[in-house]
């Protein structure tokens, strides 16, 4: 099964900079068996932030990640208005991407994992899960990061993965690592477009320590 990704142009908001949480939400309104996918990642919005708390989606993308079987069921969003934080998102026809099982390192604005409070602890389960995944590359742990999740505060950390061999990097991107992946968490992009989507993603989301 070969996943893609959906890019659909946004425009609206300002939304807030944490808003995992209340995207997922709001596309659940519209898609209700998207709880039930359990093969869909949902990116946090790119745009433009504002200031330290908020984001302009002014020419902005809303990126999904899934496998084929699910594109008839995501694809009802084009033209669609979402509400988040009290502010309308207006949604465009997306254009579709196949992941690239060629780069070598890979990174993620955050991970969560369970009891994962530190970096130790983070890596120990990184090593693991990947383990279980059976993918195989060297991971570095980066900033320590929070998130506002059903009104909870979750821990999570930055994680870059490198020297991966072609099929290690296709699965490290088709399922990602550790939990919440409906809501921005685990989600696994080339570094150099990471970088060029840091400010639109909101990189600063949250409490570092």
């Amino acid at each position: 099964m070969v996943f893609v990704d959906l890019l659909f142009p946004v425009q609206g908001g300002p939304v807030p900079l944490d808003h995992g949480y209340l995207l997922f939400s709001a596309l659940s309104r519209h898609l209700p068996a998207l709880h039930e996918r359990k093969d869909v990642g949902v990116f946090n919005l790119r745009g433009r932030r504002k200031d330290k708390q908020t984001l302009q989606v002014d020419k902005g993308t809303l990126r999904l990640r899934c496998g084929p079987d699910a594109l008839s069921e995501l694809l009802p969003l084009a033209g669609s208005t979402l509400e988040l934080a009290g502010r309308e998102l207006r949604v465009g026809m997306p254009t579709v991407y196949p992941l690239l099982a060629t780069p070598t390192t890979l990174s993620a604005r955050i991970v969560t994992f369970k009891h994962a409070i530190d970096e130790a602890a983070l890596h120990s389960s990184t090593l693991r899960f990947m383990t279980e995944l059976g993918c195989s590359g060297t991971p570095y742990v980066g900033r320590r990061r929070i998130v506002s999740i059903a009104g909870k505060k979750v821990v999570g950390f930055a994680l870059t993965v490198s020297a991966l061999s072609p099929e290690s990097s296709r699965l490290l991107q088709e399922r990602g690592l550790g939990g919440r992946r409906h809501m921005g968490c685990g989600l696994f992009l080339p570094p150099r477009l990471r970088v060029a989507l840091k400010a639109g993603e909101g990189a600063a989301v949250g409490s570092s320590m």
